[in-house]
C-alpha cells in the first residue's frame, strides 16, 4: 500500500462486516433490554472501587465527537440517572487489550517494559486510519457507539500486535474475553433496573442512526487502566504517533 489511510475510500466489504457485527449485537440486546433483562454490572451496583488493572493499547475521539457523544448521554441519563455513564474523558476505542484487566496484575506489570517494547516494535510501522462513529448498538450489559473503519488497517494492527506478543511469550491475559474486531466505543453501563425499561428502549431505537462524526486517528496511547477505563485511574504509559502514509 502506498497510500494515505486517512484519504482512501472505505471499502464496501469492511463496512458490511462491521454493519452486520453491530446489527446482531443490537437485534438480540434490544430485546432484553425493552424487557428489562438487562446484565447489571455487579462492581458498580456495588458501587466498590474497581481493583482490577490492565495494559491497553486505546484510540481516542476528538473534541466534535465527545462533544456529541455527551449530548446522546445527557438524554439517555434523563431516563435513567441511575445507569453508569462514561465521562467524555473516558471515551475510548480499544485497539488490543495487552492483558485483560484482573486484580492479579502484579505478575503482568512486573513486565511493564517488555511489555511497552512489544508495542513499539509494531506501532511504528503503521499508519494513520479513519473511524467514522455512526450510529448506536447494544448488549444487554452495555451501550455502544458503532465505530466504521475506513480499510483494514486496524485489524492489521491488532493482528501485528497478537503475533508480536505471541512471539514474545505473552500469551496469558490476551484477548481472553472476545476477540476484538469492531471499532466501538462502550459509553454507558447497567448497574440498576431499568427505571422504565420499554420507554428507555424506545428512546434507544429514535436514537439508533445517531451521527456522531469521525476523527483520524493519528496517535494511540498505551495506558494502565482498570475495566471501565476510570480517568482518575487511567496511567499514560507511551503515546506513538502515527505515520501519514503506509509504507
Amino acid at each position: 500500500m502506498n497510500k494515505s489511510v486517512a484519504t482512501s475510500p472505505a471499502p464496501d466489504h469492511f463496512r458490511k462486516r462491521l454493519r452486520e457485527q453491530y446489527d446482531r449485537l443490537w437485534t438480540a440486546g434490544i430485546r432484553k433490554i425493552r424487557s428489562g433483562q438487562i446484565e447489571i454490572d455487579p462492581i458498580l451496583a456495588a458501587a466498590e472501587p474497581d481493583r482490577r488493572r490492565g495494559l491497553t493499547v486505546v484510540a481516542r475521539p476528538g473534541p466534535a465527537v465527545r462533544h456529541r457523544v455527551a449530548a446522546f448521554l445527557s438524554r439517555l441519563r434523563g431516563l435513567e440517572p441511575d445507569q453508569y455513564f462514561y465521562a467524555p474523558a473516558e471515551f475510548h476505542v480499544t485497539v488490543l487489550s495487552l492483558f485483560t484487566a484482573t486484580v492479579k496484575h502484579a505478575p503482568f506489570f512486573a513486565r511493564a517494559r517488555q511489555y511497552t517494547s512489544a508495542v513499539d516494535a509494531v506501532v511504528s510501522r503503521f499508519a494513520q486510519f479513519q473511524i467514522d462513529f455512526k450510529g448506536i448498538t447494544v448488549s444487554p450489559g452495555a451501550i455502544m457507539i458503532q465505530g466504521f473503519v475506513q480499510t483494514g488497517l486496524l485489524n492489521d494492527l491488532r493482528d501485528a500486535l497478537r503475533h508480536e506478543l505471541h512471539f514474545r511469550g505473552f500469551v496469558a491475559g490476551l484477548d481472553r474475553r472476545y476477540r476484538l474486531e469492531t471499532a466501538h466505543m462502550t459509553v454507558a453501563r447497567f448497574r440498576a433496573p431499568l427505571r422504565d425499561s420499554q420507554r428507555f428502549a424506545a428512546m434507544l431505537e429514535r436514537l439508533r442512526q445517531t451521527q456522531f462524526g469521525a476523527v483520524n486517528v493519528r496517535k494511540l496511547s498505551l495506558v494502565k487502566n482498570d475495566w471501565y477505563m476510570t480517568h482518575q485511574t487511567v496511567e499514560m504509559v507511551k503515546q506513538y504517533l502515527l505515520k501519514t502514509e503506509t509504507a
